[in-house]
């Protein structure tokens, strides 16, 4: 976990504020009778849409440039999926035969990842410093860059230890965020990722 930790983070976690910040509409909208949008005709765009445009291009600039630390909250207690990843490991790696490790006690583990480094802007900070209150969680206004939270699980290994999988997710929001399924194999004596699957969609 802890060699493939950084792309891991650099692979599911992102600035929202970017992502999910659509270009306004410039144009007239035609619907359907269900009042969906089939067609924009630009054509037809008002000054006060082109104004909203330019107010978003700046914005936009203004965010690609702040140089600021992006914020992810991370919980470094890593359990077991909730779902059985030994089929997912035998069908994507051929010829692979899932190991069944004797656990006893507590499955828990926990990574030491403030002595991980991360990769561009991001900055781990442990969950446990977040309001424990969902709507707290995501409606506190914070006094840095917050993006989101992310979760990953323990690795289903084979039984030579050479490719494992581990399920991961990122949440933007209380009703906004995507699961991942993340293959991951070992190349000479270095474990990397492979294949990065997305699972699910909010």
């Amino acid at each position: 976990m802890t060699e493939i930790f950084p792309s891991l983070i650099d692979s599911t976690c992102y600035d929202s504020r970017i992502t999910f910040s659509k270009p306004p509409i410039y144009g007239q909208e035609n619907c359907d009778l269900e009042g969906h949008i089939i067609s924009i005709d630009s054509t037809k765009g008002t000054e006060e849409q082109k104004q909203k445009i330019e107010e978003w291009k700046r914005n936009q600039g203004e965010i690609e440039k702040d140089t600021s630390k992006i914020i992810i909250a991370f919980n470094p207690e890593i359990e077991k999926s909730n779902e059985d990843l030994k089929g997912y490991l035998e069908q994507y790696f051929k010829g692979a035969k899932s190991f069944y490790p004797i656990v006893e006690g507590d499955s828990t583990n926990i990574i030491d990842f403030k002595n991980i480094p991360i990769k561009h802007r991001f900055e781990l900070r442990n969950i446990s410093e977040f309001p424990k209150d969902k709507y707290e969680f995501w409606r506190k206004k914070y006094d840095f860059v917050f993006s989101g939270a992310v979760f990953f699980t323990r690795i289903q290994f084979d039984k030579d230890k050479k490719f494992g999988v581990l399920d991961g997710g990122f949440s933007c929001g209380r009703h906004c965020g995507n699961g991942f399924r993340i293959y991951i194999k070992k190349r000479g004596e270095k474990w990397v990722i492979d294949k990065i699957e997305e699972t699910s969609v909010a």
